[in-house]
């Protein structure tokens, strides 16, 4: 297994920021890439500076080009404004070849450091806990290689932004211990944090809820004896409290109920001891199309350490209901990856090289976020027309 990690990142508040040092100031990532990124090329034969090559990938992906070919094409054109906004050397650009390569070769960590000190967000652990979902994603074009490659992020579910991520190799089964080292490595055990089923183990909840944090799960195949007890429990009892909400939207009328209920009575297995379970949500929804006049039904179960207090039984159904909900919503950061992206069908041949790609990748999605697009689509092309206002929102945004 292979995995790195991109702990908490931070706001950058003020114009200017401060290398490690702490006496040199840079007014921009480009400048901290100058001053800060490891050069671990051998000096024979070296051409191009990383900065030239990075910025012109990350420039490229920001107005829609998506496989190497195109992106390097966009290179090719846009050489010399390169050169001009780089402030770098002005060379023969690097061939489509050597394009690969390069990138297979730039340290992931290094640059994502980097990346985590100029556009990041800051977690207030002395504030009211946030709610954050965790969501592998897996690097499909890598598959035909053979060569399994994955991300894992963690997005906040309202700003849908970035908070930390991780990289990870291997089968599905590999993601729960780097899931964990994340939570460590960034603080977020000791946040909210969403999860889909297949986090749900003792190990991982109890490191949530032993740090102090809160922990929402959904419940599934995987655990099912956890799951039967869990299905028995609403006909054993009644809710404690329950919320209704209706959402229409893509030709679909929703309907989702979701039903509190406490885990006190159940008779959990020793192992499940040091997890804090205290509180099962019943989720039922009802899905109309309306075109069709068809209807479908299911029933999801997720359960919390969250504490279940007689003053704030309703808040808390309300507020549990509402994180799963919002789970699922952060899958529109895949959607954007993969439809706008085209992240899915984008093939590599070499891990790092696809690690690095979906890092740049995803540092032109939180700069275009950054804009508060209502459309993903239409601020690309926006950037895409017009150099002027790509270059205009690269200096808003202290790329430049």
């Amino acid at each position: 297994m292979d995995s790195f990690f991109f702990p908490l990142k931070f706001i950058l508040e003020a114009t200017t920021i401060l290398t490690q040092g702490g006496n040199e100031q840079i007014t921009s990532f480009v400048d901290l890439l100058k001053n800060n990124l490891p050069e671990h090329r051998d000096n024979r034969g070296k051409r191009h500076t990383l900065v030239w090559v990075i910025v012109g990938f990350v420039l490229a992906t920001l107005v829609g080009r998506q496989k190497l070919s195109s992106i390097h094409r966009y290179i090719c054109n846009r050489a010399n404004w390169l050169y001009e906004i780089t402030q770098t050397q002005k060379i023969k650009p690097i061939s489509r070849a050597h394009l690969p390569r390069f990138l297979n070769g730039l340290d992931w960590s290094a640059l994502n450091e980097l990346i985590e000190r100029c556009f990041g967000i800051k977690i207030d652990c002395t504030q009211s806990k946030k709610w954050i979902a965790i969501d592998g994603k897996a690097l499909r074009g890598t598959l035909d290689a053979g060569d399994k490659q994955n991300i894992v992020l963690a997005i906040d579910h309202h700003t849908r932004e970035v908070v930390a991520q991780a990289r990870q190799s291997g089968d599905k089964s590999s993601e729960i211990p780097v899931v964990r080292e994340l939570l460590k490595d960034s603080g977020l055990e000791k946040q909210k944090v969403s999860l889909d089923a297949h986090h749900f183990n003792p190990i991982t909840t109890a490191q949530i809820h032993q740090a102090d944090g809160i922990y929402l799960t959904q419940v599934k195949e995987n655990q099912a004896i956890f799951l039967k007890q869990c299905k028995s429990l609403p006909i054993q009892s009644k809710p404690l409290a329950e919320t209704i909400s209706h959402e229409k939207a893509h030709g679909r009328v929703t309907t989702r109920r979701a039903q509190l209920f406490s885990l006190d009575s159940l008779s959990l297995d020793s192992r499940w001891q040091s997890s804090g379970l205290s509180a099962l949500i019943v989720m039922e929804r009802e899905t109309v199309e309306v075109a069709k006049q068809k209807t479908t039904f299911d029933t999801s179960y997720y359960v919390s350490n969250s504490a279940i207090e007689s003053s704030s039984i309703q808040a808390l159904t309300e507020e549990l209901a509402g994180a799963i909900r919002f789970h699922w919503g952060v899958e529109s950061n895949n959607w954007i990856r993969d439809v706008t992206f085209n992240e899915d069908h984008i093939k590599t041949k070499a891990g790092n090289q696809a690690q690095i790609m979906a890092l740049l990748r995803g540092l032109a999605i939180e700069l275009i976020r950054k804009t508060s697009p209502k459309n993903f689509q239409a601020a690309i092309e926006d950037l895409s027309d017009s150099i002027a206002n790509l270059e205009s929102m690269l200096r808003q945004v202290k790329f430049l």
